[in-house]
């Protein structure tokens, strides 16, 4: 299980992903799992988050807090929202000054990442960022423990289990597009085979959707993977028929 801290964390093809990235800002989280610091209850539900994610078998990342001095915030939790099905944002007051937590917002919905608020302490509709105002927000303000047994940790793993295994598609494919695409797009980072056959299917279902769609960098894996498969395939065709003709 991979219930990991972001930092040192480099995306690779080997590296694993993960079903939740936890978001969440530093007055509301602990130094470590279990390590809670002072917070007005934010704490207490974050750990409890946790808790609830390992209970149900859900790998998620999180945020090193405090960030190491060497550390680049944005790019580690780019490379970790990237890795992640699900950009679970635990939502305080804290969260809305939180610079991190709304960079990685923007950058999940930038990649068509599904977005999961939690709500944690009350805040007004009109304070949230916009494109959380027509997000559904799971109320987990009832500080009853453990979470499995209250409404909002049942509506939370609800949500996370629906359309799983499309959306771990979706993360898998969008690491493999942007390992491409950062190695110069390099052919032999292709899908070939039954893999690249897969997603041609997956992407047929995905273009029918309404959200979580496939970005445009992922469309043209697809496309150049089977554009060269075609090509690899005429050039031993044509190779054959020289073959052939010298017989």
């Amino acid at each position: 299980m991979n219930n990991a801290n972001v930092a040192g964390h480099r995306q690779s093809a080997t590296d694993p992903t993960a079903q939740v990235f936890l978001a969440y800002a530093v007055e509301d989280g602990g130094h470590t799992p279990g390590d809670a610091i002072a917070g007005p209850g934010g704490a207490e539900v974050v750990e409890a988050l946790r808790q609830l994610l390992t209970q149900a078998q859900i790998t998620y990342r999180q945020c090193p807090y405090p960030w190491p001095a060497d550390a680049d915030p944005e790019a580690l939790i780019s490379r970790a929202a990237e890795a992640c099905d699900n950009y679970v944002l635990v939502l305080s007051p804290y969260t809305l000054a939180d610079v991190f937590c709304l960079q990685g917002l923007l950058f999940a919905l930038s990649l068509n990442k599904r977005i999961v608020p939690v709500l944690i302490e009350t805040i007004s509709a009109h304070h949230l960022p916009e494109p959380l105002q027509t997000l559904e927000t799971i109320d987990l303000r009832n500080r009853s423990l453990p979470l499995a047994q209250t409404d909002g940790g049942r509506h939370l793993l609800q949500t996370l289990h629906h359309a799983a295994d499309y959306h771990d598609a979706h993360t898998q494919l969008l690491v493999r597009a942007l390992q491409w695409e950062r190695q110069q797009r390099h052919p032999d980072l292709l899908l070939q085979g039954d893999e690249l056959a897969q997603y041609q299917r997956w992407l047929v279902q995905a273009n029918g959707r309404s959200h979580h769609r496939p970005i445009q960098l992922q469309i043209l894996y697809i496309a150049e993977s089977a554009r060269h498969r075609s090509s690899q395939g005429n050039a031993v065709a044509l190779g054959m028929s020289w073959i052939k003709r010298w017989l």
